[in-house]
């Protein structure tokens, strides 16, 4: 009698706490619970029962962070048979006789930001955790337990939001062992804004992209019957990326055996046998080669604790392994420094990498090259007699400033051979028969010969080409000219005859095979948008390779190359897709009144409904590189999609994929096409939409991209608010100051210079146009950006700020061009989203809470 009269009273001072008008209150009518686990007492335990429970909630054996529980699934995801359940509420715990512990939860889903406060009636000892972070610990005496209220308050981004509640139940009486609780918030954030559940659906976050574990990376056995990949995912409890490489069967991806431990495993490499491999670990900046023999169980070092080793490759024949080492730079007075080319500013330009080999059986190692310049291994020749090297030369006269010279060091007599020097060259790779050389680059690289476009034409050297040079003869054939799709990777079978491309073609990146009898391509169907990588077994029977696509997360399949099948070969992220939900994608494209079809695609939040109003995110690059189809990624559709928005994605004419001419429209552009196709494209996109609200369409870019976009808003006030991650403001100071900004601009602005094209350089400049800006606009930028420095962001902010114009800047310590640390950047990827929602949605609630 006296249990039920004190939970009738509970369940009366819930509704009591939403005492204010202003304030709305949900109760928790059902938790997620696991059943009641009996804890035994340790044998030997000499403290009393409070330190028992007290000690029962610190210590977790579970990793709780990444628990997404649903009705019916077993308990932790464990293989023990206790399942999670719906249970009413109060919930309600029976400790018995011994001390009994219970999960409990439930889901907060909330479609913007919300303050609000969780409070619970308990007499309970417990622990709460949201999103796996703890937010409260309560710990009872354990005899006579009182209810008590206990409240937490919570800051609700946009998504769903788990609640997790560990109680501790002891032997007691006069004990009400249940638990009741409720959400408080301002009715300002709206009534249907929040939603209480225990259905774990949810849609894509920045937990997902950034903690769920991933292929790193992948190779093949020589035969083509084992697999090696390289995994990662993040673990909460020393908050870093943990690494380890699996060895699985090709034929059915069953797991052969795991290489852990806590070692920073890196590169895995196959030697020619499917019996050996070479790994490589690391400790701060030396590494120690490992090879392992599978048929004897051997695991051994071959180099142990090498400073500054670099990449490695086994030779064909499997006597040696060749592997770069790097010598720093002797600093002769650490206060000045004379610089001797523009290259100085580079850290590490002064460094020198030179090739060594060492050998399997004898473990004698020796150096290959030296000399004052570095060399740069490129690859083994298929007899094991030769390297291929090259070494780049800077401070040349001519575009793009620098040269590269190839090499081939004879390992019998170590004898070297000058092969060719050439400029925007960017790779080169041996023939099966040693007789000639794939060397890749642009459409200059040797004069004219690989040109396609009309007369006086610029062409984009960004837009890679592939020759086939002969070693003998020192001609060169230009095989991709009349091959729209820009070449990315090259893999040239046993035979000689055939030679498979990894390109990108406009937005997607797919794999080719080009035929040496026939001089002609054929796309190689693998059902993916995006091939992120490829590894061919040395027969080219079998292989595995990496997809993508705008709506299907990364996930390695394999490739039968007689056949042509393609099947799934893992997932590693398959249990968490299996509760997210996406929004749809479809095609959105359109003829540009300059000529040119413009590519787009539209990404649909995902419970769209087209009755209603709907904020827009417009993105591009608009550089000399496609945005490509890929599913993850720094600017990720889906998680802006999630949060309420249309996203439209469009290819501004002048990347490459789409064929030298359209790519050379890149050339001294500067945001003047690629502007006006955006502009034209976002009109007719809203036409097109009525349910895109056009007061409420926001623009964002980022690097050349966040250039495009400070040079939009000078143009047009079409936008409500701009964001510009890492962007250019003034051409000039870019072109001087960023590392790579005057070799960039030999491309992008080819024979341009500030003394010859001043107009060019001032005009097309956004700084120069700033008092032209009328629409809000984020700066975000890495304070120790070198490539495009934060002086550019910092000049428009300033210039801004004396116009009286709507600016904000947010500078991310520590951080490149790309912000890469952990918490660094899920703060980033937040504020953008909650930038958006001040101007686009009227909610400042979380950008005031950011900042």
């Amino acid at each position: 009698m006296f249990q039920k009269f004190i939970l009738i009273i509970a369940l009366l001072i819930i509704p009591l706490f939403a005492k204010d008008n202003n304030m709305i209150t949900k109760n928790i009518d059902e938790f997620l619970a696991s059943e009641s686990i009996t804890v035994n007492t340790p044998a030997m335990y000499e403290k009393d029962n409070k330190d028992l429970i007290s000690d029962l909630l610190k210590y977790d054996y579970n990793n709780v962070a990444d628990w997404l529980p649903a009705d019916g699934e077993k308990f932790g995801g464990s293989t023990v048979e206790n399942k999670w359940k719906t249970v009413s509420s109060p919930l309600t715990l029976k400790a018995e006789n011994k001390v009994n512990l219970v999960y409990a939860g439930f889901y907060i889903n909330v479609n913007r930001y919300i303050d609000a406060e969780l409070r619970l009636v308990t007499g309970q000892s417990l622990r709460i955790w949201m999103d796996g972070k703890e937010i409260e610990t309560k710990l009872n005496d354990c005899g006579d337990k009182k209810q008590e209220s206990l409240s937490s308050n919570l800051k609700l981004e946009n998504g769903k939001h788990f609640i997790l509640i560990k109680a501790i139940s002891t032997p007691a009486e006069k004990t009400t062992e249940t638990i009741s609780a409720n959400i408080t918030y301002d009715e300002k954030f709206g009534e249907s804004s929040l939603t209480i559940t225990t259905d774990p659906v949810h849609t894509y976050g920045i937990k997902t992209l950034l903690d769920d574990r991933k292929v790193d990376g992948f190779s093949l056995s020589c035969d083509g019957n084992i697999a090696s990949l390289k995994l990662r995912e993040r673990n909460y409890k020393t908050d870093s990326y943990e690494s380890w490489i699996e060895l699985r069967k090709v034929s059915d991806a069953s797991l052969i055996t795991t290489l852990r431990g806590g070692m920073n495993v890196q590169s895995l490499k196959w030697a020619n046998t499917s019996e050996t491999f070479a790994y490589t670990t690391s400790s701060d900046d030396a590494k120690t080669l490992w090879v392992v023999n599978i048929k004897d169980g051997t695991n051994e070092p071959l180099l142990e604790k090498v400073d500054n080793m670099g990449n490695f490759e086994w030779a064909p024949d499997d006597s040696y392994i060749v592997y770069t080492v790097t010598e720093k730079a002797k600093v002769d007075d650490p206060d000045f420094k004379k610089y001797d080319l523009p290259e100085d500013r580079w850290p590490g330009f002064r460094e020198k990498e030179f090739i060594y080999r060492v050998f399997i059986d004898s473990k004698f190692s020796e150096r290959l090259t030296a000399g004052k310049e570095s060399t740069s291994f490129i690859e083994i020749s298929q007899d094991s007699k030769k390297v291929l090297y090259s070494k780049t030369h800077f401070g040349q006269t001519q575009r793009p400033y620098e040269r590269a010279d190839y090499f081939i060091l004879n390992l019998e007599d170590m004898k070297v051979d000058s092969v060719v020097s050439l400029f925007f060259s960017t790779g080169a790779s041996w023939s099966p028969d040693g007789t000639k050389l794939l060397i890749y680059g642009g459409a200059t690289t040797f004069g004219d010969i690989g040109l396609n476009v009309s007369n006086n034409i610029i062409p984009n050297d960004y837009d890679t080409q592939v020759y086939i040079y002969d070693l003998e003869s020192g001609s060169a054939e230009a095989i991709s000219k009349e091959f729209n799709p820009s070449i990315s990777s090259a893999y040239w079978d046993k035979t000689g005859n055939v030679i498979y491309f990894i390109v990108s073609e406009q937005s997607y990146s797919y794999l080719y095979k080009y035929s040496l009898e026939s001089k002609s391509y054929e796309k190689v169907d693998l059902g993916s948008e995006v091939i992120g990588n490829i590894e061919f077994s040395k027969d080219f029977s079998t292989a595995l390779f990496s997809g993508s696509s705008s709506v299907i997360h990364p996930q390695v399949y394999k490739y039968d190359v007689s056949s042509g099948d393609v099947s799934l070969f893992l997932d590693a992220e398959s249990k968490d897709y299996e509760k997210i939900k996406l929004g749809n994608i479809e095609d959105w494209d359109f003829v540009s009144s300059i000529g040119p079809k413009i590519k787009g695609r539209v990404y649909y939040p995902p419970d769209f409904d087209e009755s209603k109003k709907y904020p827009a995110i417009v993105y591009y690059y608009g550089g000399t590189s496609p945005v490509e189809r890929n599913f993850e990624g720094r600017y990720p559709y889906n998680y802006w999609a999630a949060n309420g928005y249309i996203i439209y994605v469009l290819q501004p004419t002048g990347a490459t994929g789409f064929g030298q001419e359209l790519s050379a429209h890149h050339v001294n552009d500067w945001g003047d096409i690629s502007g006006r196709e955006i502009i034209e494209g976002v009109g007719k996109f809203l036409d097109a939409h009525k349910f895109v609200d056009p007061e409420r369409v926001g623009c964002i870019g980022a690097s050349y991209g966040g250039f495009e976009t400070m040079s939009l808003i000078t143009k047009t006030d079409i936008f409500a608010a701009a964001i510009s991650h890492a962007g250019i403001s003034n051409l000039t100071s870019y072109w001087g100051v960023g590392y790579w900004g005057y070799q960039y601009n030999a491309v992008a602005g080819a024979d341009s210079f500030p003394w010859n094209k001043k107009d060019e350089y001032i005009n097309k400049s956004p700084l120069f146009n700033a008092d032209k800006i009328n629409t809000p606009l984020l700066l975000l930028h890495g304070n120790i950006d070198p490539n495009v420095p934060p002086g550019e962001s910092m000049q428009m902010y300033v210039a801004l700020k004396l116009l009286g114009k709507d600016v904000s800047f947010v500078e991310v310590d520590k951080q490149e061009h790309w912000i890469l640390d952990y918490n660094k950047r899920t703060k980033w990827s937040k504020t953008i989203i909650a930038y958006f929602d001040k101007y686009l949605k009227g909610q400042p609630e979380w950008w005031n809470s950011l900042y």
